[in-house]
């Protein structure tokens, strides 16, 4: 018995000592707080006095329907016949033009202006040439035969060729007036015929200067030929120097018109059904996302060709470029329509708001005074209107004039 009362008085007393333990001060490792939802992070209200002096206008969410479209990348090229190459027809020297100077490359010279003097090298420069110098002379000689009779065959194969063309054009006059063709084909039509005309008049121009040169060769004087540029344009390249003695078929200069140029769009084949092929395409520069730079491009025929390593076939546009915006090799976005449209939701583009994430946003209007922002997703933006993937209903007055200033006064940057 006495035992008992012992282990009794025992484990009570450790019971005590048990309840006096003072408690853990450990901490949890994480604290996780719920954020606030992301429309109550942006709610302004202005002042009567702010209000009037920011100046702000409205419009409606609408629901319209809308063209799809397709955006691609295009290569900006130089169109046939507005690159002019010049080569040496035969061994010579580089002189100079009358008017003591040589273009430099880059520079913009007039048709017709003499770019450089070309010394033939057809005849010994002194009584008694070297046997290389025989050689080589024999052979520009030979060579000046052999380009005569490759210019005649040049102007009758032109003259044919321009014929062809005019025929072609009468055809095509002709289905128009009777409203059976296209004014398209018309066009087409003249382009060949001034591209035939043009490569005639090349012709003529090259068999006459041969043909004086083979004159001046029989009564055993040889002059300078002049070299002019063959149309308006840039120096390209100028890759020779004054006085060096070039063969026979060498670059002398190159010549590019590039007020117009010509927009290369490689397409998937897969995509050729679903575009409009006879629309015209939206040219715009990368990083352009407002497209404050927009240009339009019309389609235009040109020989067929693909890429058989990306499954594409290249379509190709038409474009003014007086201004020298556009560079030949250079990469820019191409806008192209598809035959189809839906219903999507519209905006004016001086509504859209970009955050330095890129992220979009427009500015809700609650009441007169009181505003929120609201995310909106962009599928596309033209000059005037933003078109929409997602953002508010229709019908939600947005803020489309002062939007910036109330971006700015959000975040503590507006005046």
């Amino acid at each position: 018995m006495r035992l008992i009362c012992m282990m009794l008085i025992a484990t009570a007393g450790c019971s005590r000592v048990a309840d006096t333990k003072p408690p853990s001060s450990k901490e949890s490792p994480a604290k996780v707080e719920a954020l606030p939802k992301e429309a109550n992070l942006a709610e302004v209200r202005l002042t009567s006095k702010a209000y009037d002096r920011l100046g702000i206008t409205t419009a409606r969410v609408e629901r319209q329907q809308v063209t799809q479209v397709r955006k691609l990348a295009g290569e900006v090229t130089i169109p046939p016949g507005e690159l002019a190459v010049i080569v040496a027809p035969f061994s010579g020297t580089i002189q100079l033009p009358a008017d003591g100077s040589l273009p430099k490359p880059g520079s913009f010279i007039e048709k017709g202006r003499t770019i450089f003097k070309f010394m033939p090298l057809l005849t010994p420069e002194r009584f008694v040439p070297t046997p290389a110098e025989r050689a080589q002379i024999a052979a520009a000689q030979a060579s000046l035969i052999s380009l005569q009779m490759a210019a005649d065959g040049d102007v009758k194969q032109f003259t044919e060729e321009v014929a062809a063309a005019r025929i072609a054009l009468n055809r095509a006059e002709t289905l128009q007036r009777d409203r059976v063709g296209s004014k398209r084909a018309v066009d087409d039509a003249k382009a060949l015929h001034a591209i035939a005309e043009a490569r005639l008049m090349v012709a003529n121009n090259r068999k006459k200067v041969l043909g004086r040169l083979t004159a001046k060769i029989e009564n055993g004087a040889v002059s300078s030929i002049s070299s002019d540029s063959p149309l308006d344009g840039i120096v390209r390249s100028l890759p020779v120097v004054l006085g060096q003695l070039v063969s026979t078929g060498t670059t002398l200069c190159e010549v590019v018109n590039l007020d117009t140029v010509w927009i290369r769009v490689p397409v998937y084949v897969g995509l050729l059904g679903e575009l409009n092929l006879e629309e015209p395409a939206t040219i715009n520069f990368f990083g352009d996302r407002d497209n404050r730079s927009a240009f339009t491009a019309t389609p235009v025929k040109a020989p067929p060709a693909a890429d058989p390593i990306s499954s594409t076939a290249d379509l190709f546009y038409t474009l003014s470029n007086e201004d020298g915006r556009f560079r030949p090799g250079e990469r820019v976005s191409v806008t192209l329509t598809t035959s189809g449209e839906s219903e999507s939701l519209v905006i004016p583009a001086k509504a859209v708001l970009y955050d330095i994430y890129g992220g979009t946003w427009v500015y809700l209007r609650v009441d007169k005074l009181h505003f929120r922002r609201a995310r909106i997703v962009v599928r596309r933006t033209t000059k005037d209107i933003a078109v929409l993937k997602s953002g508010p209903p229709e019908g939600s007055e947005i803020v489309v004039d002062g939007a910036a200033e109330l971006f700015g006064t959000e975040f503590g940057i507006g005046k």
